[in-house]
């Protein structure tokens, strides 16, 4: 298999959120699935919330750690494509410095995990191209580029849809008692939580909208009571009304990728229909559809 590694002929695409990153690296040019390439998963990234040498520090230590892993020589990464949450105009230069402080010879595209998620959904295609995890976002299209895009805002000021709004909104249900009393009571003994627990995780502890998200292993196991299922929905319609309503009517196809689009297809499925829409494409992770965008 050494011989894979004679001549500089591997792309390596990043796929990096703020909970993990994957890096993979692709043989070309026998690659054309996301069989002929090897991954390695390393902790997450967010440019736009760390400082310059956090994020050095962390891409230089996930990047040796994947070329000695796999044993592979930074002289034959070619191209590198990566897409990671938090790369915004003034915050991907840092990202493509790391890369390159190692990855000398590569050329090196930085991009923002939007433009990730709409090229793994939608190909080489135009369409809608939406993010469901931990935040939310998401854009029009145009079958290269993002044309049009309403604006995120994080979790305080938006994300709709996302899995931390989807944990707010059922924390406030919980703590304020609006929900049933049998599902508030089964919630707080399964996840020994209680008032000033969530309090003091959501106002003082330092990543707020990550254990906001992590309410959705409980709320998943709850979707049998109409209640919880209603506050999905909702989450959801919030999120199409507030966001994709934006981008006009040429498009009644949601495509998405997420964990939380994909654990709550049903109950998105049905707040589309709600509002006029129907749900295309759903992927967990945008890594295979990347894959193939860049061997097509």
């Amino acid at each position: 298999s050494h011989l894979l590694y004679v001549h500089k002929m591997i792309t390596l695409i990043v796929d990096s959120g703020s909970t993990k990153t994957s890096w993979c690296f692709a043989f070309l040019p026998d690659t054309k699935s996301a069989d002929g390439a090897r991954t390695v998963t390393t902790e997450g990234l967010n440019p736009a919330v760390m400082s310059a040498e956090e994020v050095e520090e962390k891409i230089s230590k996930a990047l040796n750690h994947c070329l000695q892993s796999l044993s592979i020589s930074a002289a034959d990464v070619e191209n590198v494509f990566f897409y990671g949450a938090g790369c915004i105009a003034g915050r991907a230069g840092v990202v493509s410095e790391s890369i390159s402080s190692i990855l000398v010879d590569a050329k090196i595209h930085v991009a923002d995990d939007l433009l990730g998620a709409a090229r793994a959904l939608c190909g080489h295609k135009a369409g809608i191209a939406c993010i469901l995890g931990t935040g939310s976002n998401s854009c029009l299209y145009d079958g290269e580029n993002i044309v049009a895009h309403t604006p995120a805002l994080g979790y305080v000021l938006g994300d709709e849809g996302s899995g931390a709004v989807l944990g707010r909104k059922f924390l406030n249900a919980v703590l304020k008692q609006t929900l049933p009393e049998n599902i508030c009571k089964r919630f707080l003994q399964e996840s020994g939580l209680d008032m000033a627990e969530v309090i003091n995780r959501v106002y003082r502890s330092p990543a707020p909208n990550r254990f906001l998200a992590s309410m959705s292993k409980y709320i998943h196991g709850y979707l049998d009571e109409k209640e919880v299922r209603d506050i999905v929905i909702d989450n959801f319609e919030d999120f199409i009304r507030n966001n994709i309503l934006a981008y006009g009517d040429k498009f009644r196809t949601i495509n998405v990728v997420g964990s939380i689009a994909y654990h709550y297809k049903e109950q998105l499925t049905e707040a589309a229909s709600r509002n006029g829409f129907q749900i295309g494409k759903i992927i967990k992770s945008p890594i295979e559809g990347l894959i193939e965008y860049h061997m097509s």
